[in-house]
């Protein structure tokens, strides 16, 4: 998933240390991220916008507000914690790697 963010490099000083930093894009959430109790949800954005929202036109302000409302509509599965702890415990036992991924 991609995902819509902006970044910023900080420098108080001459000898401050660089500060780099980022904050992803939320939106008003789909149905099932506000049944889970969540007021906001990430952007994901389409591949083919990539290039065009790491190299905009600052000029063009309309064009980066299309590739937001262009965006991917995946659907989000809500598990209780409980489910995803005893998936990991399993994953454990059966000497599967100790990683969230399959």
């Amino acid at each position: 998933m991609l995902v819509a963010c902006l970044w910023s490099r900080w420098r108080g000083g001459p000898h401050e240390p660089e500060l780099l930093s980022f904050a992803a894009i939320t939106d008003e959430p789909p149905a099932e991220i506000a049944a889970a109790g969540h007021d906001r949800c990430i952007i994901p954005i389409k591949p083919e916008h990539v290039d065009a929202w790491l190299n905009p036109d600052p000029r063009d302000l309309k064009a980066l507000y299309a590739i937001l409302d262009d965006r991917e509509r995946p659907y989000y599965e809500h598990r209780p914690k409980t489910s995803l702890k005893n998936g990991y415990k399993n994953r454990l036992r059966s000497g599967r790697p100790r990683s969230c991924q399959n």
